[in-house]
This record gives structure tokens, C-alpha cells and sequence, in this order.
């Protein structure tokens, strides 16, 4: 079996034996460099320190370059530990001697401990004093990993294992021990990030030990705290109260102010309470981070300002000023307003007087200025617009407990954005408060009703009369409130809800509009109450005037048995038939609310299927004349292919449904083609054609089909246009 290995430049190099390939796997090659450099490092920091004082020159050493590489050479490989550790100490002595000669001590290398050699994997390896308690040595499973992953992770277990009897030995952990630490681990963490659930809770309990020592001995303590804290979250690995305090302030140090200080907020309730073991840690870590946000705010504020930028950066210091309860910070809130004003001068609008901060606390009136709907009324639009419902909410119940009656269209804002949230409470809560309304406005009706019985009648609108109509804060109901609800009631299939409401739209006398209408008539058609449908179609608009809209007629037509029921009895055949062709001359009759927009295509399509479904042939015809002189529609090819195959719905899915389709298509272009013929005129594919040409033959083409041949046609037509009120129409045509 052959072996090789990946240098760093990306070489590969065939390994000569097993032994080579066991060094390359536990990185001895690059442990022994790293010892070699390390140690050199300290000689020539050493050698450097005692030139400086003139020891050197006393020994007859002028270049401590040379005296490193002397000890380099001298130390060889690390293949020999026991012989490494004689030529250390030999060449150590050797130094010693001289030095003390002169008088001198070599204090650097005579006090080094074993954690200047931590980076040599051999040296590792060299039994320590065994501790008095036996667990077992928090490691890093390496079977799932690859052999160049296996390098690392080897590299990081060795480091853990001796700095985890370091502790157990109660030694004290020094810089070279966290930076080694952190090295070994800043190298394996893309090999970890593959497979975070790998390494074991006690690996991550022994790093956060050791990279959270105090700052004496690990200055980049915060950030490398961060920095794990991020890797254990990514873990799925729950931070105790004190990991968790230990990362917010980690996280504002390395830069992150904004989300250290979220985090901090979102913990109050836990951390903060006032039972936590960290409640005075919590909120002392509190003071210091407002503390420092505080002047970094200004520092920044000021930057902006001194380059004459918008000074409604002032906005946000303000409010974060204002919030605290001390005098200090009010004043200061103060004077970042004022400052504020200055700069806008007379640029300053109404927004951002809105933006203020004002101390409402015990005030029983409130300022002119601010005491009327329309400033709340700005407000209220605001925290709708942003999602904060229950802000909103909360301004509506304040402004009502102070006497100031809310605009209606703002709260029935309020009331849809709760309906389209669609929670329960939401819900709930649109229902109650659509309600009150919906009562305030049956009170003012009430009150309306009997001022005008007073005296015959008679009577003068003075202050008293007014305080009757204006002395309750609740705004009243109006069409879109009712709409509101009936939308949803609708949409909820709540068929008690929807009587309840039309008996107070009808006790709150307010005239209805075809929204209205038409969710009431779809609610009812909903539940199978489709003459009481119809019975409020005729009352509303017949009765009381409504002008329907387009999508009245579609509910119309939605109700006719044929497309409600699954199977049509026979002896209810030619009441629909009727019912059809009066709902076809209803829907001709108001043709002109479709005027300034064209006609529906489904609207179209569901009164010609219906006509087909009940197998009226004649109506279906005289329809198709009608609408196109009515409204100018004639039915596109994918309606012909419809009818012609008798379907509302077009498969394409199964080759018999292919089949069919081609059969239609077929069909149809043989028609077309050979009444050209007949006419005389060019012969040309329907691809050919324009959309109305098109539209053209396929209409003689249904006609041709639905019409039955018989003599008396036309007249059986023309009875048929009367009773569908476009005789004159089709008589035209």
C-alpha cells in the first residue's frame, strides 16, 4: 500500500513507509517545525533582551541569530525524546555556566514550563503528575472524519487532554495555554463545522473554561468568547445563565452593540428576575452597555451632524432619551430636541412633531394641539401601518377614556388588519370592537329617532343636542364596518353571526352598497338559503335602490340549482330553466354597470355552461346573440372546446382526454373550412385568424350545433328572446 501527503502549497509527496505516514497523520513533521520556530523565537527574544544590556559582549557573542540556529541544529529531530531533552539540557548548562561566570542568571529559560513546548505532539505525550480523581478526558471522536481531518482534531484532543490535567491538578492556566488552545481550535473549527453534533458536551465545557480565564492572561478573551458562544449556538448547545451573561457582554465588546443589547432585553424576565443567581451580574452588565452605547450614540451623532447631514438623526437619541426616568437624561432629551428644531428650522412639518415625546402622566386635559382625533388619528395610521397592533389598540382605549372620539375609517383599519392577522384573538377582538361600534351607531340612531319625535319634530340642534350625539367616545359603525364584518363572517361560513349583523345593519339605518349585498347573498347561498338570497337581491335593489356590480350577478348565477347540486332532478328541470333565462334577462337589464369595462369571461362562461348543462339549447343560443350585441363577447376557442366536449374542465392528463380534444379540434376546423367553401371565400386555417374572426366561427359553429332542425326555429327563438328580455335584441341580429 502506498501513501502520500498534501503540504500546505498544495504538493503531494509520496510517504516512504508506514512509520512516515503515522508522523504525517499526527502532524509530528509540522509540530516539530512549529517547535523548532517557537523556540528559536524565544532564544533570539532572549539573546535580543541581554545584547541590549551588554551581556552578550562579555561571553564574545555579537550575532544571537547564530546562537539560535546553533540550538536549532543542535536539537535535531524529535524522533529521540530522551535525547532531545539531554541535548536541551546540555546546551541550557552550558549557557548557564557561562553566564553566571559573568555574574548573570538566565531566569527566561531556567523558570520555562511545559507550556512553552505544548505545541510538540512528543512532548505532550510525557507523563505529568497523575490527578487524585479519575473521569474520563474530554476528546473529540475522530473515527467519522477523514485523514487529513483527523490531523487536526488529533492535535486539538492532545492540547485538551493535557490542559484538562492541568486543571484537575488545580495548575494555573497561562497565556501560552489559551493562545494554544485557541490556535489548535481555530484550525479544526471548519472540520467541526461539518459536524457540530459530533463533539461532546464536555469538549465544550473544558474550551469555554479555558478561553474564558480573565484578561490577565487572555486579552482576546471577549472576542474568542464570541466567537465559540456562535459555534455552540450553531451546535444546538444551551448556554448557562452565565455563558449567556459572558456572551452579551463578548458580543458588545467585539462590535456588536445593537444585538448584545437585544439580547440583554429579551433576557429581563430570566435572567433579570429577581430570584436569578445573575440578577445583580444581569443588571450591572446592563448599566455598563447603556452606559457605553450612550456615548457612542453621541460621538456618532455628532460626526453626522458635523457633516451637516440630516439632523433627524436626533430622532431615535431622543426617544431612547426620553425613556428614562432620570432628570438627567430628560434634560438631555431636551437638549437633543431643541437642537433638533434649530437645525430643521423652518423645514420641520407635522411628522416630526409627531415623533416627539410628550409626558401625558397625570394630565386630566390634554394640550389643544394634541387633544383631537387627527393627531391620534396620525398616530393610530402609523401603528397599523407598522404591524403594532396592540399599540394601536392601546392609543384607541387612551384616546376614549379621554373623551376624544377616534375617526371610524382609522379603527375600522384597526378592525381588518386584526381579521387578515387571522389569529383567534385577533379575531375576537375585531369581532368586539366592530361590535361596539356597530351599537354606538344603533344608539345614535336611537337618540337621532327620538330628538326628532321631540315637539313635533321641531326642534334646534344647540350645545345640549350636540352633547347627545357627540358625548359618546365609541366611534359609530359605518357601511365599511358592516362590510368588514360581513366579509368575514362570509369567508368564516358563520351563518348566525351574518343574521345577527343584517338585523342590526337594518336597525342602524345605513343604505347598503353592493359589497354588502353581495356578501350577504353569498353568505345565504352558502347555507342553502337561496330564496331568502333572492328575496334580498329583489329587496335591495328593486325595493331600496342598490345599484348591483358585476360580481352581484356572478352570485346570481352561482345560485341556480344546476351549478349548486351535484344531480338535477327532472321535475326541477324547467323551473331552473326559467329561473335561468330570468336570471339572463336580470343580468341584460343592468347592462350598463358593466359599461366602461368589458365583460367578465367567467361571468360569461358561467351563464353559457349553464345554459348547456340544463340542455336548453334554445336559450343557449339566443345568449350567445345577445351577449354579443350586448357586450360585444363571443366565446374564445377554449369555451367552444368546452361545449362542444361538454365539460367545465379541460384534462389534458390522459390520452383518451388528448384524444377528445384532438377529435373536437378536428371537428371544428372541418366546419370551419367548408363553410368557407360554401361562401365562397378563401379558405383559412382558425390559426389564421383574428381573435375576433375567431370567435366569429365558433359561435356559427355552436350555433349550428345546439340549433335543432325544425322549421318553426325562429319562432321557437322568438319566444324564447321574450321571455329572456332581448327580443328586440335579437330580432336585430
Amino acid at each position: 500500500m502506498r501513501f502520500f501527503d498534501k503540504d500546505e502549497k498544495g504538493a503531494i509527496t509520496e510517504l516512504p513507509n508506514d512509520d512516515a505516514f503515522s508522523d504525517a497523520l499526527n502532524g509530528k513533521g509540522e509540530l516539530e517545525k512549529e517547535f523548532k520556530l517557537d523556540l528559536a523565537s524565544d532564544m533570539r527574544q532572549l539573546l535580543g533582551a541581554l545584547k541590549q544590556d551588554g551581556s552578550l559582549k562579555k561571553l564574545g557573542i555579537d550575532d544571537p541569530d547564530a546562537v539560535a540556529k546553533d540550538l536549532e541544529a543542535q536539537l535535531g529531530n524529535l524522533d529521540d525524546t530522551e535525547g532531545l531533552g539531554e541535548r536541551f539540557d546540555e546546551y541550557i548548562k552550558e549557557l548557564e555556566d557561562k553566564l553566571e561566570a559573568q555574574g548573570l542568571r538566565m531566569d527566561r529559560l531556567t523558570n520555562m514550563d511545559d507550556d512553552d513546548f505544548e505545541n510538540d505532539f512528543e512532548f505532550l505525550d510525557q507523563p505529568i503528575a497523575k490527578p487524585k480523581t479519575r473521569r474520563p478526558v474530554p476528546q473529540i471522536p475522530t473515527e467519522m472524519w477523514t485523514y487529513n481531518q483527523r490531523r487536526r482534531l488529533s492535535r486539538l484532543n492532545a492540547i485538551l487532554e493535557r490542559v484538562d490535567k492541568q486543571l484537575r491538578l488545580r495548575e494555573a492556566i497561562t497565556a501560552k495555554t489559551v493562545q494554544s488552545v485557541w490556535k489548535a481550535y481555530n484550525l479544526a473549527r471548519q472540520t467541526l463545522a461539518k459536524g457540530w453534533a459530533n463533539v461532546p458536551q464536555e469538549v465544550w465545557d473544558l474550551l469555554w473554561a479555558i478561553l474564558s480565564v480573565e484578561d490577565a492572561v487572555n486579552p482576546s478573551r471577549f472576542a474568542f468568547l464570541s466567537l465559540l458562544a456562535r459555534d455552540m449556538s450553531e451546535a444546538k448547545v444551551a448556554l448557562n445563565p452565565s455563558q449567556q451573561l459572558i456572551t452579551m457582554e463578548a458580543l458588545f465588546v467585539d462590535g456588536f452593540e445593537a444585538k448584545a443589547i437585544d439580547n440583554w432585553k429579551r433576557c429581563m424576565s430570566t435572567l433579570g428576575d429577581s430570584g436569578s443567581d445573575t440578577f445583580q451580574e444581569f443588571w450591572e452588565l446592563g448599566v455598563r452597555m447603556s452606559c457605553q452605547a450612550e456615548d457612542l450614540a453621541e460621538r456618532a451623532i455628532n460626526k453626522l451632524l458635523e457633516r451637516q447631514l440630516d439632523p433627524r438623526i436626533l430622532m431615535p437619541y431622543i426617544r431612547t432619551c426620553a425613556a428614562q426616568p432620570t432628570d438627567e437624561m430628560q434634560e438631555k432629551a431636551w437638549n437633543a430636541y431643541r437642537r433638533m428644531r434649530d437645525l430643521l428650522g423652518e423645514s420641520m412639518g407635522l411628522e416630526d412633531y409627531d415623533q416627539g415625546t410628550v409626558d401625558l402622566r397625570g394630565v386630566t386635559q390634554l394640550p389643544s394641539s394634541i387633544g383631537n382625533k387627527f393627531f391620534f388619528g396620525k398616530w393610530l395610521k402609523r401603528l397599523i401601518g407598522a404591524g403594532d397592533l396592540d399599540g394601536a389598540h392601546s392609543v384607541f382605549q387612551f384616546m376614549c377614556s379621554r373623551g376624544i372620539q377616534p375617526a371610524s375609517i382609522q379603527i375600522n383599519g384597526l378592525i381588518g388588519a386584526w381579521q387578515r392577522s387571522g389569529g383567534a384573538d385577533d379575531l375576537q377582538k375585531a369581532d368586539k370592537l366592530a361590535w361596539d361600534m356597530v351599537r354606538a351607531r344603533i344608539r345614535f340612531v336611537e337618540a337621532r329617532r327620538r330628538l326628532a319625535g321631540l315637539e313635533g319634530g321641531a326642534y334646534t340642534k344647540d350645545a345640549k343636542t350636540s352633547s347627545i350625539y357627540e358625548a359618546d367616545p365609541m366611534p359609530k359603525a359605518t357601511l365599511e364596518t358592516f362590510s368588514l364584518l360581513a366579509e368575514n363572517y362570509r369567508v368564516r361560513r358563520l351563518q348566525k353571526p351574518m343574521e345577527d349583523l343584517w338585523v342590526a345593519f337594518r336597525e342602524a339605518e345605513i343604505s347598503p352598497d353592493a359589497f354588502m349585498l353581495n356578501q350577504l347573498m353569498e353568505s345565504h347561498s352558502q347555507f342553502g338559503d337561496i330564496d331568502e338570497a333572492q328575496e334580498l337581491y329583489r329587496s335591495l335593489v328593486h325595493d331600496r335602490g342598490v345599484k348591483p356590480d358585476p360580481y352581484t350577478f356572478m352570485a346570481l348565477w352561482k345560485m341556480i340549482g344546476v351549478n349548486r347540486l351535484q344531480i338535477l332532478s327532472e321535475d326541477r328541470a324547467a323551473g331552473e330553466i326559467r329561473l335561468t333565462r330570468e336570471t339572463f334577462a336580470e343580468t341584460v337589464r343592468f347592462a350598463h354597470v358593466f359599461k366602461g369595462q368589458s365583460l367578465d369571461g367567467q361571468l360569461a362562461r358561467k351563464m353559457l355552461h349553464t345554459f348547456r348543462r340544463l340542455k336548453d339549447n334554445l336559450g343557449l343560443v339566443v345568449a350567445m346573440r345577445a351577449l354579443r350585441a350586448v357586450f360585444g363577447y363571443v366565446p374564445p376557442e377554449v369555451l367552444g372546446l368546452e361545449m362542444v366536449i361538454g365539460t367545465t374542465n379541460l384534462a389534458w392528463d390522459t390520452a383518451t382526454a388528448r384524444q377528445k380534444l384532438r377529435l373536437a379540434k378536428r371537428k371544428i376546423d372541418k366546419w370551419v373550412e367548408d363553410r368557407q367553401k360554401q361562401l365562397g371565400r378563401p379558405v383559412r386555417t382558425m390559426d389564421e385568424m383574428t381573435p375576433e374572426e375567431r370567435g366569429q366561427e365558433m359561435m356559427e359553429y355552436l350555433e349550428s350545433e345546439y340549433l335543432p332542425a325544425a322549421r318553426s326555429v325562429e319562432a321557437d327563438l322568438a319566444d324564447v328572446a321574450r321571455e329572456m328580455g332581448v327580443y328586440d335584441i335579437v330580432k336585430a341580429y
